[in-house]
């Protein structure tokens, strides 16, 4: 018989305490010292930013619409467009004034964009985000003005969450949980003085447990290819 529960949690504290038994700096049972645990914590939330590299993961992604009545957008906490600000923008797409059509818009690279004429007063058709720290430009083209009815819908990944109190549970899926535990071994191991063959050992299992994870944090889909019209 099952046990019916398909959902399991570990705190902070917890994750810390593993990575430092997978370096055998403690021993089963023991706790670690207030101190260890918070060099542990900043670790973690080191691993959690770097993982942000990783990609596009499905949990992450988040929309946001809204109706573009000028030609740039500033986005993140606090500014014009207030939300958390995207790492990535995967999709953006137009739905006109009275239409239910959704109207995809290409997403192309701030270089590509600055190539662009200065055309006002038209439904995006084009979309570059240019992001900063903790805050970006979405960019809109043709710039649309203060006619515009078209709304437009961006599709984008937002940042984990870090780690805060000690009780907090991480922002990934269980299956990330080894990944997670064994880059912050690696990362707190110098700080223990791990020899260094050891800690090569260290990180190709890290990197195997994140390899494993990555594979199911990204959506089945088709890929296609087609010339891009702009430079013919």
């Amino acid at each position: 018989m099952t046990s019916g529960i398909a959902y399991y949690q570990l705190t902070r504290d917890q994750l810390t305490t593993s990575a430092m038994r997978k370096l055998g700096v403690i021993a089963q049972g023991q706790t670690p010292s207030a101190d260890d645990l918070t060099n542990a914590a900043m670790a973690l939330n080191m691993a959690v930013a770097e993982l942000r590299a990783l990609g596009m993961p499905l949990w992450k992604r988040t929309s946001y619409s809204w109706t573009p009545t000028t030609g740039q957008y500033s986005i993140g906490t606090g500014y014009t467009i207030n939300s958390t600000a995207p790492l990535r923008v995967y999709q953006a797409y137009r739905v006109d004034s009275g239409s239910t059509a959704k109207i995809p818009m290409d997403v192309i690279g701030l270089e590509d964009y600055n190539r662009l004429p200065t055309t006002p007063g038209s439904p995006p058709i084009k979309l570059n985000y240019d992001p900063k720290v903790n805050y970006g430009y979405i960019n809109l083209w043709p710039q649309p003005d203060s006619t515009n009815t078209a709304s437009v819908t961006i599709v984008y990944q937002v940042p984990y969450d870090y780690f805060n109190a000690s009780t907090d549970t991480m922002d990934f899926p269980e299956e990330w949980y080894n990944a997670i535990v064994y880059k912050t071994a690696v990362l707190i191991a110098p700080e223990w003085g791990i020899p260094l063959p050891d800690r090569q050992l260290l990180i190709k299992e890290m990197q195997m447990y994140v390899d494993s994870a990555a594979t199911v944090s990204q959506e089945d889909g088709s890929i296609y290819f087609q010339p891009e019209r702009d430079r013919w």
